[in-house]
């Protein structure tokens, strides 16, 4: 969540280029009008003062984040028809065969392709005689 308003900061913009672009000044003299607590510091007025010389704005910009580098869509496609060529593969023998890391493939089958990984479970097969023999029992 931001500290300050757009209006805040356009306030703190004006206040600061009105009163001979002085740091220490401009708290002064935002403290009147904010309030004490509500005033900015000297190093927040320098920083928000660069950056709209810099960008011409005072709203905060959104990093990009970090680039995706292995779940791209066609990765994606890749493991998708791999998958579907041969179901039983393992992911460590599918990973090896496409280049992609073990964890990145396993993001790509759970998250993208909406595949879980199961284990096969071994059960007796029950038959009709069964029942009437349990109930003897």
């Amino acid at each position: 969540m931001e500290r300050y308003t757009i209006e805040q900061r356009v306030l703190l913009i004006k206040t600061h280029y009105k009163h001979g672009e002085c740091a220490a000044v401009t708290v002064r003299k935002l403290r009147t009008i904010l309030g004490y607590r509500e005033a900015p510091t000297a190093t927040t007025i320098t920083r928000l003062v660069s950056k709209f010389e810099e960008t011409g704005s005072t709203a905060n910009i959104k990093s990009p984040g970090r680039k995706r580098s292995k779940r791209t869509n066609e990765n994606i496609a890749v493991v998708n028809d791999s998958v579907i060529v041969s179901p039983s593969k393992s992911i460590r023998r599918c990973s090896q065969q496409l280049g992609n890391g073990i964890s990145s493939l396993q993001r790509i089958l759970k998250n993208d392709l909406h595949l879980h990984a199961y284990k096969m479970q071994l059960t007796q097969e029950l038959r009709p005689a069964d029942h009437t023999k349990r109930r003897e029992f």
